[in-house]
């Protein structure tokens, strides 16, 4: 009986950090200029859908006081932190409202912004297990 009920704790404990759904900032300069610095200009965050991985930015900048910027939540695979060329550069992170900053801020210390989440999953899974003895 009291394997059961660690079982069954530790296994919703996992589904609910697994099923928290992901904020990204979704906007873009073309139809709304405070796209550029959401946080600063009162733009929220949104939910993204439960199949998003990740929220992204991209950006180009042709004339460098108007720069074209897009903040989205996306799907699949991707690979974190930021990628430049000529012109643009597009990045991409996975926790929540991630896609606030310039892209050339987000780096890849970022990454450890889930591990609180990890640790004290883990942390009370521990207390529960040791509970039974």
């Amino acid at each position: 009986m009291n394997k059961t009920i660690f079982i069954t704790a530790l296994l919703l404990a996992v589904y609910a950090a697994s099923s928290q759904a992901l904020h990204c900032y979704v906007c873009s300069t073309d139809t709304n200029s405070g796209c550029s610095h959401p946080e600063q200009n009162g733009i929220s965050s949104t939910l993204c859908p439960d199949t998003a991985t990740h929220c992204s930015t991209y950006t180009v900048n042709l004339y460098d006081d108007f720069p074209n910027v897009v903040r989205q939540c996306k799907s699949g695979d991707y690979s974190y932190g930021c990628t430049f060329s000529y012109a643009t550069s597009t990045c991409a992170c996975d926790y929540d409202e991630c896609n606030y900053v310039d892209n050339s801020a987000i780096t890849a210390s970022a990454a450890t912004a889930k591990a609180p989440i990890l640790l004290t999953l883990f942390t009370a899974a521990c207390a529960i297990f040791l509970s039974f003895f």
